[in-house]
């Protein structure tokens, strides 16, 4: 008998939901055959990072190791933070995102450089009891077990600008959540999405962020330009970057 397709698989997923975090994330169920793969705490080492940074400025045209780290942690947030939120936000459900369990893959995309990941667990968990403080626990996981520490060690090993790198992860996720707040959803879908919006931007704790001692994105708040940028990722230094669309160079030329 065939498996219905919105019925959740061994690993909590369905089919659907499968399909569509491949599609739109660059979230992979499988590690594609003859692909270079990293296991992202190997990066918390100098040496493997950096031999990996070598590596991808060569793909993206960048010869400085502070560019490169710039737009792999775009990469990087891209992946980990699109895939994450919806499943959090849309299906009420968590991946395990502590930075340990994360396998980067090495991969191009028509004639780009575009990492797609996967996990080494990748089991879904549903939501259970108050949603306030699983999103909470979730938020934690994300930030304080994953991206604040792959952010920090970037810092630590390229000098990379903290605040240009959290704006990276930023752009990201008002992208996310302004889409979807533009959609045609349920009235208990859009307000959870206004809640999580809310809550990632505005009212998560230091303690979800690790080491911050404020939200790290209160920095960029700005009155109804939430897409415009303050830092430049530093694209344009790359062999034929431009200035991106919400460049804060652009006002500069004026």
């Amino acid at each position: 008998m065939r498996q219905e397709t919105n019925m959740p698989d061994h690993l909590g997923w369905t089919i659907e939901e499968q399909s569509y975090l491949t599609d739109h994330y660059r979230f992979q169920f499988h590690i594609p055959i003859n692909v270079p793969v990293y296991p992202a705490g190997d990066l918390l080492f100098r040496e493997p990072l950096l031999n990996f940074l070598n590596k991808a400025g060569r793909k993206i045209g960048s010869n400085e190791l502070t560019v490169t780290a710039s737009l792999f942690f775009k990469r990087y947030a891209f992946c980990g933070l699109t895939s994450s939120l919806y499943a959090m936000t849309m299906l009420n459900k968590a991946f395990d995102m502590r930075l340990n369990n994360i396998v980067i893959i090495d991969q191009e995309a028509e004639d780009m450089w575009l990492p797609s990941f996967t996990l080494k667990n990748l089991h879904g968990t549903s939501l259970t009891g108050n949603r306030k403080q699983w999103r909470s626990a979730i938020v934690k996981t994300l930030f304080a077990d994953n991206m604040t520490i792959m952010l920090e060690n970037l810092a630590k090993e390229t000098r990379a600008p903290k605040a240009m790198l959290w704006e990276n992860a930023r752009i990201y996720i008002v992208w996310l959540y302004e889409t979807w707040l533009k959609e045609n959803h349920s009235e208990s879908i859009q307000k959870r999405i206004q809640d999580d919006y809310q809550f990632i931007i505005h009212d998560a704790e230091p303690y979800h962020f690790g080491t911050m001692k404020k939200n790290p994105f209160f920095r960029f708040e700005h009155d109804h330009q939430e897409r415009q940028r303050q830092t430049c990722c530093l694209y344009y230094r790359t062999e034929n970057g431009t200035c991106c669309t919400t460049c804060p160079r652009k006002n500069l030329r004026h």
